[in-house]
């Protein structure tokens, strides 16, 4: 049994449609949301508590572990793999970011410690280590697109490689359910690098609406997500993220979709045209 933590989180309710499409069977653990009709088995479980947590991960042999934005999250991600552990789990596939192991931002070095753990529990392992999804620009950039036609970031214009969650669902099935990646650490990331402004122009030209990219302080950028997010550490750790990347730091390309799965990644061209109504007011 292949069981899904944030099952009906973007990369999560990916990951069990990617299983449910090669027959295999997958278990979606949620806290409030309930996983779509993909998963052929679901369980409640709260990570700040634990409660659920071991009965969620009876006759478990892999397990995805991946959260949303939390107050603990490395207690709580570290508590997975404690639990599957305690469940003789035989592999788990840890849903990281890319350049976590720079802990040069805060969720890199929120990511890192967790996958400290990972490697340190005994269990067979691979850390999927992604850049930004494209998904980001319809449920967190969806709505000033859709009304305002901008996306406002609190950097200047840069290349990023974004990747749909998608693939990443595609190498973590790949990761669940062979062993040829354990022990890696996969960086991911779409085909190409392209700026922001790129990419809203990829939106404009199927959307038939002009979309501009806007570069916006970091005090203001804070006070527009800071009513919808768990701390400012988390907002401030955003600004970081995309500075560190800005500065060229970061991985601009890899193959390891390609390699993983023998298919190309998507592209935002792709993506653009297939979810143009997302961003239609």
């Amino acid at each position: 049994m292949h069981v899904i933590f944030g099952s009906s989180g973007v990369v999560g309710s990916a990951v069990l449609a990617e299983l449910h499409r090669r027959g295999l069977p997958a278990r979606g653990v949620y806290r409030s949301r309930k996983p779509g009709h993909h998963a052929g088995e679901v369980a409640r479980v709260d990570l700040e508590t634990g409660d659920g947590l071991d009965a969620s991960l009876a006759g478990a042999t892999t397990v995805f572990i991946a959260t949303g934005d939390m107050i603990d999250q490395v207690t709580a991600e570290l508590r997975v793999v404690e639990a599957a552990r305690r469940a003789g789990a035989r592999r788990l596939v840890k849903l990281s970011i890319m350049s976590a192991e720079s802990e040069a931002f805060f969720y890199a070095r929120v990511h890192r410690a967790i996958e400290r753990g990972v490697e340190a529990s005994g269990i067979a392992y691979t850390l999927l280590r992604p850049g930004g999804f494209m998904q980001n620009f319809i449920h967190y950039y969806g709505h000033a697109i859709r009304t305002e036609a901008v996306l406002r970031l609190p950097c200047d214009d840069f290349e990023e490689n974004v990747i749909d969650a998608r693939d990443i669902a595609r190498v973590a099935a790949e990761c669940l359910s062979s062993d040829r990646f354990e022990g890696k650490a996969l960086t991911l990331c779409g085909p190409q690098p392209l700026s922001y402004a790129s990419m809203v122009a990829e939106i404009s030209a199927h959307t038939g609406r002009k979309v501009t990219f806007a570069s916006i302080s970091a005090e203001a950028f804070r006070a527009t997500m800071l009513p919808y997010a768990v701390s400012q550490e988390h907002v401030d750790g955003i600004t970081a993220m995309l500075r560190f990347h800005q500065e060229g730091r970061g991985t601009k390309t890899s193959d390891a979709v390609f390699d993983v799965t023998g298919l190309r990644p998507r592209s935002f061209a792709e993506f653009a045209r297939e979810h143009a109504s997302s961003w239609l007011p």
